[in-house]
């Protein structure tokens, strides 16, 4: 009986959800921006921060590349002996099995480092192993948002060799025009001055300050305003947004015409823009 009413229960969610999303294509959710009157579709970490895996694992961004999003976003770190890391806390403490800063270790010390979730062996992952894992790696985008070590964040030495880290990955698998950058002004300053050819995005509604220093695009969230995108915009200026974290953020955030969206809910975002791919 209840195998029975489960099975009526997920086709009546099924119909419901097809209805919706029938609805929605009633609307005209098609974009005006920078890039080719097209949305880039980033997954925030990932699948998102409602995915059965952590956020910034392989389990969480693989997956996000094969249902046809663009890319992923996701927050880097660096090690001791210049790793690039996939973590987003500060401390290791709470969100996995170890403690302490990514920084004050040197990688192997860490690469077995597990999070803890109810799946057993997600670890924490480095950008080498990322890129390794991913065939026809460079039909993807992937922007770094770059969480600077508190203790060193005006260290100019430490931004040096952070920066290196990015330039040498991106070198190695020809990923220079494939990774963002997301930074404040000085970061993204330094970074064109040590040659790297990313694209850079500047933190915060610094439209201006953009323009005046040559920088690619600037980082928004879903609560910008139309005025401020549309002049950004018409100063040449991408914007990349973030804080999709629902359907309804996804669908205010099409009105504001982005032209990179990083998102929690890539599946009904894909599903909305016929952009789902279900092969895999």
């Amino acid at each position: 009986m209840w195998t029975k009413y489960l099975k009526y229960s997920h086709l009546l969610l099924i119909l419901i959800t097809s209805f919706l999303v029938s609805c929605d294509k009633k609307e005209d959710y098609r974009i005006k921006n920078l890039n080719h009157n097209t949305l880039m579709i980033l997954g925030h970490r990932g699948m998102g921060d409602h995915f059965q895996y952590p956020g910034n694992t392989l389990e969480s961004i693989l997956p996000v590349l094969e249902i046809g999003a663009d890319g992923s976003e996701m927050d880097i770190q660096i090690t001791k002996d210049s790793v690039l890391v996939i973590f987003h806390n500060e401390i290791l403490d709470n969100r996995t099995k170890c403690s302490g800063k990514i920084y004050d270790y040197n990688w192997n010390e860490i690469a077995d480092c597990n999070y803890n979730a109810i799946q057993s062996d997600v670890k924490i992952v480095s950008v080498e192993e990322l890129f390794s894992s991913i065939e026809n790696l460079r039909e993807y985008y992937f922007s770094f948002d770059c969480k600077l070590d508190a203790d060193h964040t005006n260290d100019n030495d430490y931004r040096r060799t952070f920066l290196l880290a990015i330039k040498r990955i991106c070198n190695k698998y020809g990923m220079s025009g494939n990774v963002f950058i997301e930074g404040d002004l000085g970061f993204l300053t330094m970074a064109k001055d040590l040659g790297l050819k990313n694209k850079g995005f500047l933190v915060g509604f610094y439209v201006n300050d953009a323009v005046d220093n040559q920088i690619f695009g600037i980082g928004a969230s879903v609560n910008t305003t139309y005025d401020t995108i549309e002049y950004a915009h018409k100063k040449g200026i991408y914007v990349m947004m973030w804080g999709a974290k629902t359907d309804i953020g996804n669908k205010q955030a099409l009105k504001l015409n982005p032209d990179i969206l990083q998102t929690d809910k890539p599946i009904p975002l894909l599903m909305l823009l016929d952009r789902m791919n279900y092969n895999d």
